[in-house]
């Protein structure tokens, strides 16, 4: 009996043991914490516009888990007479997309979305040139709810046009056209607006058209 007696008083002092163990590291924590804490209430940093994420070919690769994404060759728009094949396309000399050679062709942001695939897929085109009007020439004339498609080969993507922007050079929302996101969509983009020989035009065009389906 009087074995069984100092087992029991051994058990109940062990918990008690574990219980102030246990109690000591809350406290540490908290400590802790309120240490760490600002003297003033968090408050969010506002800004205007982001600096674009630019992903690499492999990040794109990875983010592209859409089974039927794909590099476009192709860009049709029935409405403004568009049929042009696509070029991939970088950055410039100063880190801002680059725009094709050829004013009858379409440039696709290489280090943006593939066709059909989650993301961003960003494609510009030029105005004009000295010759007169240039593959989107028109850009700004599409309907909402137009529809357009991105081809290569035997696989098609399409989409329906929901916004037609212009915005003055500054203003353009650049972490809009080019982050990450988890939409499925493409930007489309141009020049507009008056032009300066030293400054070029004062405006961009900005057309964001949501895919409705792949095949």
């Amino acid at each position: 009996m009087e074995l069984q007696r100092q087992d029991s008083t051994s058990f109940v002092v062990r918990s008690k043991t574990l219980k102030l163990i246990f109690l000591g590291t809350i406290t540490f924590f908290l400590l802790s914490a309120q240490a760490d804490a600002p003297d003033r209430s968090f408050v969010m940093p506002m800004a205007d516009f982001a600096k674009p994420i630019v992903l690499t070919s492999k990040q794109v690769d990875r983010q592209s888990f859409h089974s039927n994404s794909f590099v476009p060759s192709r860009l049709v728009i029935p409405s403004i007479d568009v049929d042009a094949s696509i070029e991939a396309v970088g950055k410039d000399d100063v880190g801002r997309m680059d725009t094709p050679a050829d004013v009858n062709r379409v440039g696709w942001y290489q280090y943006g979305a593939k066709a059909g695939a989650t993301g961003n897929v960003v494609l510009s085109g030029h105005l004009d040139d000295l010759n007169g009007p240039a593959i989107f020439s028109n850009l700004g004339q599409l309907p909402i709810g137009e529809v357009v498609t991105l081809q290569r080969k035997n696989q098609v993507a399409t989409y329906e046009v929901v916004s037609v922007i212009q915005y003055r050079l500054e203003q353009v929302p650049l972490a809009s056209i080019f982050a990450a996101t988890q939409a499925k969509r493409i930007q489309l983009i141009t020049c507009a607006g008056p032009y300066d020989e030293k400054l070029g035009y004062r405006d961009r065009i900005v057309v964001t058209a949501h895919l409705i389906e792949t095949k």
